[in-house]
């Protein structure tokens, strides 16, 4: 009898964590308030403290609750806190607007279990986040034409979902801003193979997630026709060494893509930036910094890493510092990188100036700033490289390439940063001061240059340099 009176309060648990509770879609529009009203839908009140100066509610979900097409639902003014039971979920798929005026907290229940949080499934209508606080829980998205999220947090996100900010399926437009993402125990943000999220993510602070340590990036996405990631900071726990910043793949064969991150600091990961499989991406003016917590280097460890066995990958990367990995930037496929290409006109579209600067990129005792293990030839000009003085000499030590191996592509780096419009302090071979359009003194006339060379300031091909 006792085993018979456990199993049907297990049962019982069971079930009620299961059941659902689903509005009728009349044109009504809910508040927690009023489903507390609503026996069956099993949300329950009781006033908590809070930082509201007058009435502080928290509201609990016994069991999940749809909102149904056709109803709207609005987050209460005095939502303080709202609790969710093991295996309960809130879904949207009529209206809602979940904007709170002071911080509200989206939390389990203190009996713990895996709730799940909040589901768009198809909202209608545009739907904005503000100022809420998932903790353990968090924010599944299907086919929702535009949602906003604004300075809310993720914390401890409890796995339930691949990621604490999770697209699911199709096609969503999504902003998020000044948002921040710490210990969920996979991914952040991140989107299944069969999402195409349209995602513009600007300002937000990414804190030691994927604390499960997997191999998952903090921010792991599937390539859509827009991915933008910018003014992001990603920081990540160097004992965690399966987990990396950012992650861009494309398993489906997705022609249109259009990824940039830009002006982001992405520190102590696994690697920093990874794509797999095609995609057109620009990389720029990011900060790059000990992304090297790769236990072995043939597994990873590279500022950036661009991988497309396919050719397609068209890749841009100007104005980054890449600084403390095992590898600096590694190239494996692809159809065309691009990290610096200036004899070229300012106005074609192939010109870009570099501007990347490489710093302690290597392991085993070597420099591996670029790695070309790829077949196509890739431009590198302009570029500050981690040698002693910028020539072509020293800086062929720390790129791996054609001069290296006769199976792989030339890179391309001459001339480095510094040595376009400006005044270089290395000195050049007869080679390259009899090239086409010799040698001329500041004057304008033209000398006859020997082999130990004129001295002084000179023109070469339309380059100001020293000539030591």
């Amino acid at each position: 009898m006792k085993r018979f009176c456990f199993l049907l309060i297990t049962s019982l648990a069971q079930w009620c964590a299961w059941a659902q509770f689903v509005t009728p879609g009349n044109g009504n529009t809910y508040t927690l308030q009023k489903l507390t009203t609503i026996a069956e839908s099993g949300v329950e009140s009781e006033e908590c403290d809070g930082p509201r100066e007058e009435q502080n509610t928290c509201y609990r979900l016994t069991q999940s609750v749809t909102i149904a097409r056709g109803d709207r639902f609005v987050l209460d003014e005095d939502a303080s806190i709202v609790e969710f039971a093991s295996g309960t979920e809130l879904t949207i798929e009529g209206e809602a607007s979940f904007e709170a005026d002071v911080e509200t907290v989206f939390n389990a229940t203190y009996q713990g279990g895996t709730p799940k949080g909040v589901f768009l499934n198809a909202p209608i209508g545009a739907v904005k986040f503000c100022n809420i606080t998932f903790r353990q829980v968090g924010l599944r998205v299907s086919e929702t034409t535009l949602l906003e999220i604004s300075h809310c947090n993720f914390f401890n996100h409890n796995g339930s979902a691949a990621a604490a900010l999770y697209f699911v399926l199709g096609t969503t437009q999504a902003k998020v801003n000044s948002c921040r993402f710490e210990a969920c125990q996979r991914a952040a943000i991140g989107s299944s193979v069969t999402a195409s999220a349209l995602i513009a993510c600007d300002s937000c602070t990414l804190y030691q997630n994927s604390a499960q340590n997997q191999n998952v990036p903090q921010i792991n996405l599937s390539a859509s026709p827009s991915i933008a990631i910018t003014n992001c900071t990603v920081t990540g726990n160097p004992n965690n060494n399966l987990v990396g910043g950012i992650g861009i793949s494309n398993f489906t064969a997705t022609t249109d893509t259009d990824i940039r991150i830009e002006g982001c600091t992405i520190a102590d990961n696994r690697y920093g930036i990874g794509t797999v499989g095609p995609v057109n991406i620009l990389i720029a003016n990011n900060q790059l910094l000990n992304n090297r917590y790769e236990t072995n280097p043939m597994n990873g460890g590279s500022g950036v890493s661009l991988y497309d066995p396919y050719a397609q990958t068209c890749a841009r990367l100007t104005g980054n510092t890449i600084e403390g990995s095992l590898w600096g930037v590694t190239i494996i496929g692809c159809k065309e990188v691009n990290l610096g290409r200036t004899e070229v006109p300012t106005d074609d579209e192939a010109y870009n100036p570099g501007g990347n600067i490489f710093k302690d990129n290597g392991n085993g005792g070597v420099l591996y700033d670029l790695y070309n293990n790829s077949t196509i030839t890739v431009y590198a000009q302009g570029n500050t490289w981690n040698v002693p003085q910028q020539t072509s000499n020293y800086i062929e030590g720390v790129i791996t390439h054609k001069h290296d191996n006769a199976s792989l592509g030339e890179v391309i780096f001459w001339p480095a940063a510094g040595e376009v419009n400006s005044i270089s302090n290395t000195r050049y071979g007869t080679t390259g001061l009899n090239s086409s359009g010799g040698c001329f003194d500041l004057l304008g006339r033209k000398r006859t240059v020997s082999q130990s060379g004129n001295k002084g300031i000179g023109i070469v091909n339309g380059k100001k340099i020293l000539i030591r």
